[in-house]
């Protein structure tokens, strides 16, 4: 087996063989700090720096706003799958140059026949690589740094930063938002729960305590992948038994989105015509969020996991501690409830994007699909 440190030689070399990094050809501006601004500092955001390093652009920064690498993006905080959707073979943050890639990485660490062996790339094993990325390659994020306010100037943006709590005003000619499928709106709460307390429900983007749930009854409500991988952690932290409640009469089992997960559609998908993407969307909204085969494993592995279909929320209200839902024509009790029910997209609901979320194009200003396709 190769050891770590001749898998950073490797790498080493094959950056030593590419050749320095450009200079900075951006020339510099009075009262700009930054030429390009990143906001997110985990995977894709290290990503973009490393890009803009090698293309000669000069004065990058990577804003986060969470305390630390390890609370940084989804893989050691919000996301609670065993294995990654996507397949361990669609390139990533290596940007072409084999050492720095995955396999190059689990390969040096564990053979070349382990990684043959893995289907998916395991959660906390990819979060292990992207830390050795931004270790390796000297990528600095600035953390404990939230984006408050975009404030457009002539040319360039003012943005207004909370750094450890303390506001700090800078200036950027560009931004390039690396902070996840929040970035645009953020989590979609039913309105069946509006009215309960916060003690008693969490969606699937918050930092949950599972320890809590051991021994408690608990609801998950929606059937996509997140919402299999909350059943699938309360079962494994002890909870008593998981019910999990879907609207559709079935799971949904065709996956749409995986098209887009060969080459030829996953790099060429921006140039697609706008009436091709919206039927792509559509029908992935009709056929809905397909859970990971893994995902429903790790539940139904449980005596006491429970599955609900057709099962549409009327009601929930609050009674004493614990939350009653009337499902249907059936009334449930429960002590904790999950909503794994996914994201709403609306610029407008962002407070750093509120200067200027009415000039930012949607698909209604693009594009108007037939009657028959119409979303809603």
């Amino acid at each position: 087996m190769t050891t770590t440190s001749n898998s950073d030689f490797t790498a080493r070399e094959a950056l030593r063989l590419l050749g320095p990094d450009p200079e900075n050809w951006v020339p510099d501006r009075p009262g700009i700090d930054h030429n390009v601004t990143i906001i997110g500092g985990s995977g894709s955001g290290s990503t973009f720096v490393f890009a803009l390093r090698r293309a000669g652009i000069g004065g990058v920064t990577a804003i986060d706003a969470a305390d630390d690498e390890a609370h940084a993006g989804v893989w050691l905080t919000r996301a609670r799958m065993e294995k990654l959707r996507t397949p361990k073979n669609v390139p990533g943050p290596e940007l072409g140059i084999p050492e720095l890639s995955f396999q190059a990485w689990y390969e040096a660490r564990h053979s070349a026949e382990a990684y043959a062996a893995i289907d998916r790339i395991g959660r906390v094993t990819w979060a292990e690589y992207l830390s050795w990325y931004r270790q390796f390659l000297g990528i600095q994020v600035r953390y404990r740094t939230k984006l408050v306010r975009i404030e457009p100037a002539a040319g360039f943006f003012r943005l207004h930063l909370e750094v450890n709590g303390v506001p700090l005003l800078e200036t950027t000619r560009k931004i390039i938002f690396a902070n996840g499928v929040a970035g645009t709106g953020g989590p979609y709460v039913p309105s069946v729960l509006a009215d309960l307390p916060r003690t008693l429900y969490a969606h699937t983007a918050d930092a949950i305590d599972f320890e809590a749930l051991r021994g408690k009854t608990v609801a998950v409500l929606g059937a996509a992948a997140s919402a299999f991988d909350a059943a699938g952690v309360a079962l494994e932290s002890g909870a008593k038994a998981v019910h999990l409640f879907s609207r559709r009469s079935a799971i949904a089992s065709l996956p749409v989105i995986r098209i887009r997960e060969y080459p030829g559609a996953y790099c060429n998908y921006p140039q697609l015509p706008d009436a091709a993407r919206w039927f792509q969307a559509w029908c992935f909204r009709q056929a809905g969020s397909t859970p990971s085969r893994n995902a429903i494993e790790r539940a139904i592995a449980f005596p006491n996991f429970h599955i609900h279909l057709s099962a549409p929320w009327k009601s929930a209200r609050e009674k004493g501690d614990r939350i009653v839902i009337q499902v249907n024509d059936d009334v449930f009790e429960f002590d904790f409830v999950i909503a794994g029910t996914g994201y709403f997209v609306d610029p407008t609901k962002r407070p750093e994007l509120a200067d200027f979320a009415q000039y930012i194009a949607l698909w209604r200003d693009r594009y108007e699909p037939p009657e028959d396709l119409r979303d809603g």
